[in-house]
């Protein structure tokens, strides 16, 4: 451990993290100063009042333990460590060099073809739950993750606008976020309030948009609906499709990047705080791929000529250029 020098001693990880976070803003881009400080947050909750020369492999160890159990994904406690070590100034190995990273899940999911995802909200619509075409429909066109869907209360839907603004997400850069409706996604909202205004009475601003229900109606609109994945594994078989619900979310962010939408926005409506997460959630489908060199070989893309250019005089160039040089 850095015990070194006097300074160094009686600093605590909350106080070098937040030296560190002064000094990065200076010299880096505001999002990447997002990312820190996301990633800063959970450390300092937990080891912020640790002294560095206590931040012991079994103390780190112990971190890990404790955000495995509120959820967090391995490559999150990673990178959160990571940036532990950084404001310390030493790289993770040679702080804990006993301490292995946690494996990440290399898994990242998958983009629906637009096939598969017909067929999804095809059976949706056709499943006798009234909440999973609608569920569905939100996810598919939003992008939004499945719990801020779960959770979104009528107030956040803009029907005139129309857009959606997402309340509370799993970061900061997420949190009140504006999402534009299409106009499939807006039909299927206008049903579904109507369908709950019809069993609850006129929709209120505070009510849940997936309210609580007994299976078969809404009965506590101040409650969100617990669970839909009856529905959604049903959906899923009948559809012969097999994906995570999370996928949906991949197939919306691929849309949008096969769309030619500028990073910026896509980083906006996503609610990343970094590219290279956003690179995590769009996927080139094979579609796109084989349409890319279709469009090469018609010579419709980067200017690729259909037939090899001529050069007036470019033989009697050659011959003069070949004598000089024999």
């Amino acid at each position: 451990m850095p015990t070194e020098q006097r300074e160094q001693r009686i600093k605590t990880a909350g106080e070098v993290l937040k030296d560190y976070e002064a000094g990065y803003g200076v010299n880096h881009r505001k999002n990447s100063l997002v990312v820190v400080t996301e990633r800063s947050k959970h450390v300092v909750r937990l080891l912020g009042n640790v002294l560095l020369p206590d931040l012991t492999p079994d103390r780190i160890t112990g971190y890990m333990e404790q955000r495995g159990q509120e959820g967090a994904a391995h490559r999150t406690v990673n990178l959160e460590l990571m940036v532990l070590s950084r404001a310390i100034g030493y790289t993770w190995k040679a702080i804990w060099p006993k301490v292995k990273k946690l494996e990440e899940n290399r898994d990242a999911g998958r983009a629906l073809e637009p096939e598969e995802e017909k067929h999804i909200l095809s059976e949706a619509a056709r499943n006798p739950s009234k909440y999973i075409y609608p569920f569905l429909v939100t996810l598919a066109w939003t992008g939004m993750r499945s719990d801020e869907a779960r959770t979104l209360r009528w107030a956040q839907v803009d029907l005139d606008t129309p857009q959606i603004v997402v309340g509370k997400a799993k970061t900061n850069a997420g949190s009140g976020r504006a999402i534009p409706m299409s106009a499939v996604l807006k039909a299927a909202l206008e049903a579904h309030a109507a369908f709950c205004a019809g069993k609850l009475g006129p929709i209120q601003p505070e009510w849940y948009v997936f309210p609580l229900s007994n299976r078969t109606k809404p009965v506590d609109p101040s409650r969100p609906v617990t669970s839909l994945k009856t529905a959604w594994e049903t959906v899923k078989a009948k559809a012969n499709v097999e994906c995570r619900l999370h996928d949906l979310r991949h197939s919306f962010c691929t849309k949008l990047a096969e769309a030619g939408t500028p990073e910026s926005t896509m980083l906006d409506m996503m609610g990343h705080v970094s590219a290279s997460m956003l690179r995590r959630y769009s996927h080139i489908r094979a579609k796109s791929r084989r349409d890319a060199i279709d469009a090469l070989e018609a010579g419709t893309a980067f200017g690729v000529p259909k037939e090899t250019p001529k050069v007036d005089g470019f033989e009697e160039k050659a011959k003069t250029t070949n004598a000089l040089v024999c």
